[in-house]
């Protein structure tokens, strides 16, 4: 689904603007910027520090330089597996900087640890944050070259175990993030990491061990690595908020507060325009059932549903949803001003998300929900209106909106004209998987999945979750009860059905 196509309205899109920036900084300056940052962090395993005076020391040049030489090659070798992996996220300025500032506090809590116990050191705060904010394969790498990064620091001759810990701790955190919905899910991420720790500890200094086996389990080994694990809970659930704004992603948590029926917005969407807030519902069921299809983010999917259309608040009077069975501003205004004040709620639905504090993922279905499609009932009201006097060019009827981008918007931007579409239909029978199918296929024709990543396999996946999402929503209930023989009327009439 990735086909270039003409612009539909004849001018640059923001969605090539957007494709201008992805590219602007050079592959120079991003290499540049790469060799600097990996000479500083082999110059931090170049000297140690210590609780007296000179409080820093450098080591001698041999080992100053094989330290140095391992953590560049390794930074090195990580930087580019993710530049063939993930090249996305060393091309966005935002995540490159989030990567690099949590990187780079770690490498100085592995030299600040070094004064008591490098089974102190947080890995699974990075790799946890890396998880939620990025995924999963670019925390598994980091958490690899942090884990050398303390062994490095051990020594050549020294332990593994500090090492080993470190790393097992960072993976147990990139696991844990996968269920997690709210801020009491960080205990469970503090609790495993320091007690796998804990265990680890034990496993590493249990051949060593002689009786009695108190005495000597060396305890404040075991207190730090239980520590270990409450540290990285108590800076998760602080940096959450930073990362967020760092990287405008909205952790599953902020995700789970979005969905909450009491938020502002919501509260402001059922009071303010109701027929938009149930309209904005059955998208979010539809766009959850198609993302959990595919394989996408069902709560991210399910979040943009409710808020795409928030900046129907303005005037939803114009909208259908919202009128009532006489009235419709519509008719009092031409087609061009019926455009105008559709199209608007783009844009104020921006400014209102960004005053309320959305991040940018869930913004971002807000102009690409309609993209640039035709507002074709206008256009073609403007047409029959004016066919001899006037000449309606097309672009003039379509948004100036975004195309999608990610799986998440696609998903919504398809399920919004399916929902609307749904509503003229007199059953659920075979007629709704041939309306699915048009209104799908229209929106494909149009070119508003070219810069999607859908496949056609996902549209596939996507058109049937549809189909049985519509049909389980559409529950009709029983109208022809039998008579009541002795009294002649309807014997469950009076029955709530």
């Amino acid at each position: 689904m990735k086909r270039k196509s003409p612009n539909n309205n004849g001018s640059e899109t923001p969605i090539r603007e957007r494709l201008a920036d992805f590219f602007e900084a050079s592959q120079s300056k991003r290499l540049l910027g790469l060799t600097g940052y990996a000479l500083l962090a082999g110059f931090l395993f170049t000297f140690n520090l210590r609780s007296k005076e000179p409080f820093i020391y450098f080591l001698n040049w041999k080992s100053a330089l094989a330290n140095g030489l391992v953590v560049i090659i390794s930074f090195i070798a990580v930087t580019s597996y993710l530049s063939i992996r993930k090249k996305e996220i060393l091309k966005d300025r935002r995540l490159t900087l989030f990567l690099g500032a949590i990187t780079l506090f770690i490498l100085l809590a592995i030299k600040g640890s070094w004064l008591v116990s490098l089974y102190l050191v947080p890995v699974a705060f990075a790799t946890a944050l890396f998880a939620i904010f990025m995924d999963f394969e670019t925390a598994l790498a980091m958490a690899g070259f942090l884990a050398l990064s303390i062994g490095v620091q051990q020594g050549f001759a020294g332990s593994v175990g500090p090492s080993v810990v470190g790393f097992v701790g960072g993976l147990i955190g990139v696991l844990e993030t996968r269920d997690i919905k709210r801020s009491s899910d960080l205990t469970r991420i503090g609790f495993s990491v320091g007690l796998v720790s804990v265990i680890l500890v034990f496993g590493f200094r249990f051949p060593f061990l002689s009786t009695p086996f108190i005495v000597n389990l060396d305890w404040p080994s075991y207190g730090w690595a239980a520590l270990n694990g409450l540290t990285s809970a108590l800076f998760i659930a602080a940096a959450v908020p930073f990362a967020e704004r760092v990287t405008q992603k909205t952790s599953p948590i902020g995700l789970m507060e979005l969905l909450n029926p009491s938020h502002p917005l919501l509260e402001r969407l059922r009071e303010e325009a109701p027929g938009t807030y149930h309209h904005s519902q059955n998208i979010a069921s539809l766009g959850e059932n198609a993302a959990r299809a595919i394989g996408a983010d069902p709560l991210l999917t399910k979040v943009g549903g409710y808020y795409h259309d928030i900046g129907k608040m303005v005037r939803p009077e114009f909208f259908i949803e919202n009128q009532g069975n006489d009235s419709n501003p519509h008719n009092e205004l031409t087609p061009s001003m019926s455009k105008i004040v559709l199209t608007s709620h783009i844009k104020q639905g921006i400014e209102m998300g960004k005053r309320y504090g959305l991040r940018e993922d869930v913004l971002n279905f807000i102009p690409s929900h309609h993209g640039t499609s035709l507002i074709r009932y206008f256009y073609l009201k403007a047409l029959r209106k004016h066919r001899e006097d006037v000449e309606f060019p097309e672009g003039d009827f379509r948004y100036e909106g975004e195309l999608p981008m990610s799986k998440e918007t696609s998903i919504i931007a398809l399920a919004d004209p399916v929902e609307a579409a749904s509503h003229t239909l007199d059953d659920m029978g075979q007629d709704v998987e041939e309306m699915v199918d048009e209104q799908v296929d229209s929106k494909m024709e149009d070119g508003q999945l070219d810069y999607s990543p859908l496949t056609m396999g996902d549209i596939a996946r996507i058109k049937s979750a549809f189909v049985d999402t519509l049909r389980a929503m559409d529950q009709r209930r029983v109208t022809n009860y039998p008579k009541d023989v002795s009294e002649g009327r309807d014997s469950n009439r009076d029955e709530e059905i």
